[in-house]
């Protein structure tokens, strides 16, 4: 399987990150995709996510900082879409509360 076949088969949203994780995990040495897979079973994520950090290039680095910064602008941008649902419910059925004890 080709790097392109294996980027076409992941769910769009993790292929810019897999497009820049996946040629530090294919410069790691036998021992350190061990320890990588070993660390990950047991759910040390963040021991994981530092071997690959650590292993990045500063290009990679910046690449994977804004592809960070963009995620969690969407994020925000979603709760902000979320809160002022929220306070927009809130309201009305305020609304509809004080207009039920009105009559």
């Amino acid at each position: 399987m080709t790097r392109e076949e294996l980027l076409e088969k992941l769910p769009a949203d993790l292929r810019p990150w897999a497009e820049i994780w996946l040629p530090v995990l294919m410069s790691f040495t036998e021992q350190q995709i061990e320890d990588f897979i070993l660390s990950s079973i047991g759910m040390d994520w963040l021991d994981s996510y530092k071997q690959i950090v650590d292993a990045m290039t500063p290009e990679q680095k910046v690449a994977e900082l804004k592809l960070r910064n963009a995620e969690l602008e969407k994020l925000n941008q979603d709760n902000a879409a979320f809160v002022a649902s929220q306070q927009s419910l809130l309201l009305s059925i305020l609304a509809k509360a004080l207009l039920g004890l009105k009559n």
